[in-house]
């Protein structure tokens, strides 16, 4: 799943080529417009044509954030899932571990019950 194994693809090459130079120029243009209305009165008089011109820009630079953004939330959702998986997998491991370490000294614990009680056994045998 590596980026790198996959090599460059056409929307890789379409993001680069196309749709960042279109939102980087979008939200320029748009700051440019705000400061030379800010410092320049006869910008406000032309207003109309530069917003016309920011909303042409802007409508497919919208759907370009809005899809580089909803490819973000589905990788974080892969992580996320992946990292649950993981995280169960840590916990049933820690468990297994538990369970099987317990068994050892539970048998351990058989083995020198057993030895004892045949210790027993022995001793009182000679005693009769």
């Amino acid at each position: 799943m590596s980026q790198a194994r996959e090599g460059v693809t056409f929307n890789d090459i379409f993001m680069f080529m196309i749709a960042v130079p279109l939102v980087l120029l979008w939200v320029g243009f748009a700051g440019f417009v705000i400061h030379s209305g800010l410092q320049d009165e006869s910008v406000l008089d032309q207003i109309e044509g530069y917003t016309t011109l920011i909303a042409i820009l802007g409508g497919p630079a919208l759907l370009i954030i809005k899809d580089a953004l909803d490819v973000w939330k589905q990788e974080q959702a892969e992580k996320t899932a992946f990292y649950k998986v993981k995280a169960q997998a840590v916990i049933d491991y820690n468990d297994a571990a538990q369970k099987q370490a317990q068994q050892i000294e539970a048998n351990a614990q058989s083995q020198e019950h057993k030895m004892e009680t045949s210790t027993i056994s022995k001793v009182t045998a000679k005693k009769k």
